[in-house]
């Protein structure tokens, strides 16, 4: 069996060069008559059935091998399954056909990559309960978008690059060991929008100078989250600048298949894996696939962080529903099933985003689950002015080297009119997360003090 190092080193290799976020539209069928059973299965793909997909084209390439349109689709039916060797296979006939046909290399390559995973080793059953070794902490935040110049130009920036965008709370971050936010938008300078069409009233795309990630170094940030449905929004270019502007800087990062974070801070290494419910990166649908990976990290780290952006958005989707959430026609995941799935693999601490409001936070076999971070920042672009998408916060937690949770607290912030987050005296933070968990968690949610200590039963 490969190594846990071997099968990750290859995932980078296979993938560091970047994936799409979305699958690509199919191509067309080569000019000879298309087989019924090949058209039949095409739309068996499309109505969602894929095992009948698989079936109608396996007898399409049977009765005519030189089929590339339908050994094409069988991949694509084989990927629905999520038996991705068996999609590998089908590829490679592809390109043993038609080297040429668009998108058939990185496809496999994508491929590859899930079928490693899905032979990973199992999860660890035992957890650590007990704390040992040094204190780590952590400064957490949520969604993060700096500013965009795609529509507004320079009126959509902050001034001075966007320092001070973070004004009274940096100290949160400088002070902490490792400091972590998702970061919502690419950090690109003139790349077309590969997202939005340009009469588009209701898709955002967001598109951050590299400039502003002077902000991000003035705020000594050590780990980010490209995991989200704004990582792509300039499509594979937007995401490697991002990623290149990131490695500048020396801020480790997670997202794309073979993306992950490690990095050490005071003698203990500490990994990140981040999913989301796009095509580029794990998927918080799978949590099979999500917890291969962490079980893997969790081998060559002390200390795993799980970022995952998922669940439904807004202010009616503010509990924990149990349940395989729904967005804009998406799936966003069973978030309580992924996190806890995610615990029990290896993370020691899960930090999640999406929803664009505060959610719950609970305590599950000694490690601290935030099921929504909500809103940071979200400059002269979200529609967060006062309300719940305006409440936001800093998350502070203390690790011991062991990942078992030693100490949190809740730092209470709000967002202004530009977006931009502020300390909030008011502490609105702390009574919603107080409402939330009771009500989502009545066993093992946590409780929040005046002061923003948090509270747990072990």
């Amino acid at each position: 069996m490969m190594s846990a190092n071997a099968r990750i080193g290859m995932l980078a290799a296979l993938l560091g060069a970047g994936l799409t976020a979305v699958e690509p539209v199919r191509a067309q069928a080569p000019p000879e008559a298309a087989p019924s059973k090949r058209e039949a299965g095409i739309q068996a793909l499309k109505d969602g059935d894929a095992d009948t997909a698989k079936a109608l084209l396996s007898e399409a390439v049977a009765a005519h091998p030189t089929d590339t349109s339908a050994w094409w689709e069988l991949g694509w039916a084989h990927w629905s399954r999520d038996d991705f060797a068996a999609a590998v296979e089908a590829w490679r006939t592809v390109e043993t056909l038609d080297a040429a046909w668009p998108d058939v290399s990185e496809w496999q390559t994508k491929a590859q990559a899930r079928a490693a995973l899905n032979d990973a080793p199992p999860v660890r059953g035992d957890v650590p309960m007990k704390p040992s070794g040094k204190r780590i902490s952590f400064a957490a935040a949520g969604d993060t978008m700096m500013g965009s110049d795609l529509r507004k130009g320079a009126r959509g920036l902050a001034d001075g690059d966007g320092i001070g965008l973070f004004a009274g709370l940096e100290p949160l971050f400088r002070s902490a060991d490792v400091a972590f936010l998702n970061l919502e938008g690419p950090l690109a300078d003139g790349l077309p929008n590969q997202k939005c069409g340009p009469n588009s009233s209701s898709c955002y795309a967001f598109r951050t100078p590299t400039r502003y990630t002077n902000a991000l170094t003035d705020l000594q940030l050590d780990l980010a989250s490209l995991a989200n449905n704004h990582a792509m929004d300039l499509g594979k270019a937007g995401m490697n600048s991002t990623i290149a502007a990131l490695d500048a800087a020396d801020i480790g990062h997670a997202g794309r298949y073979g993306d992950y974070a490690i990095i050490e801070r005071n003698g203990v290494k500490v990994g990140l894996v981040a999913a989301h419910s796009g095509g580029c990166c794990p998927n918080v649908n799978r949590p099979a696939e999500v917890s291969r990976l962490i079980a893997e990290v969790d081998a060559q780290v002390d200390i795993v962080v799980f970022s995952f952006h998922g669940g439904a958005e807004g202010a009616k989707h503010r509990h924990v529903p149990g349940r395989t959430e729904i967005a804009w026609g998406e799936r966003r995941g069973d978030v309580q099933a992924l996190a806890r799935a995610a615990v029990d693999a290896g993370a020691d601490v899960v930090f999640g985003h999406g929803p664009h409001v505060l959610r719950a936070m609970e305590v599950y076999r000694g490690r601290l689950i935030a099921y929504s971070l909500g809103n940071f920042c979200g400059f002269r672009q979200f529609g967060t002015r006062g309300g719940l998408g305006g409440t936001s916060l800093v998350l502070e937690v203390g690790l011991a080297e062991n990942g078992v949770l030693m100490d949190a607290k809740v730092h209470p912030a709000a967002l202004n009119g530009e977006g931009a987050p502020r300390p909030d005296p008011k502490g609105t933070a702390i009574e919603q997360l107080n409402e939330l968990s009771a009500a989502d968690f009545p066993d093992s949610g946590v409780q929040v003090q005046p002061d923003g200590t948090i509270q747990w039963t072990p």
